[in-house]
């Protein structure tokens, strides 16, 4: 069976709507959060723009933007989430990848609890439903990437890599993330 066919087959067939429903009733369900770097909290500034001068009045660029940062950290202290990287940074590891989020604000409290596979190279889509499925034990989901993912659409925050993680992103975050609590 193809992969693309795969993954429709079980967001149609709700094996993971299922695991959700399910797991809504525990005594303290959780949502995971599939964090990308790039285009989310890494922001490309580009010549010529407010923020690129603002950075250059600092006197360095900083790749991760603190305020997408501390976003993370809010949404972590409002809601049950626990952080799984699903970007390609993840091939350095979560210890690297935990410094670098520190180093660029990230609460020293939030644990990241783990990261899509780092065998191969796969679509992003198929490594977040691959660990979904491995890790049956979340009550809710959401994407946050600059990807657009089409069999994931209801449950991904897509970013602006101009812009990244934004209050207006956040909002639709804290959307996503309530619904599985109602």
């Amino acid at each position: 069976m193809e992969k693309k066919s795969e993954l429709q087959w079980m967001f149609d067939h709700g094996k993971i709507r299922n695991i959700m429903r399910k797991n809504r009733k525990k005594e303290d369900p959780f949502v995971y959060v599939f964090l990308d770097f790039d285009g989310v909290i890494n922001v490309f500034y580009l010549e010529g723009t407010p923020e690129y001068y603002e950075m250059l009045a600092k006197g360095e660029f900083e790749f991760a933007d603190r305020r997408c940062v501390e976003r993370i950290n809010k949404l972590h202290h409002d809601f049950p989430i626990r952080i799984i990287l699903s970007s390609s940074w993840r091939f350095s590891g979560i210890p690297y990848c935990t410094e670098y989020l520190q180093n660029a604000g990230l609460d020293p409290e939030i644990k990241i609890y783990g990261m899509t596979q780092t065998e191969v190279f796969h679509p992003r889509e198929e490594d977040i439903v691959s660990y979904l499925l491995e890790h049956p034990d979340f009550a809710g989901f959401v994407v946050l990437d600059d990807i657009h993912m089409k069999h994931l659409q209801a449950y991904e925050v897509e970013t602006d890599p101009l812009k990244g993680y934004t209050e207006e992103r956040d909002l639709k975050c804290r959307e996503i993330i309530s619904g599985f609590f109602k």
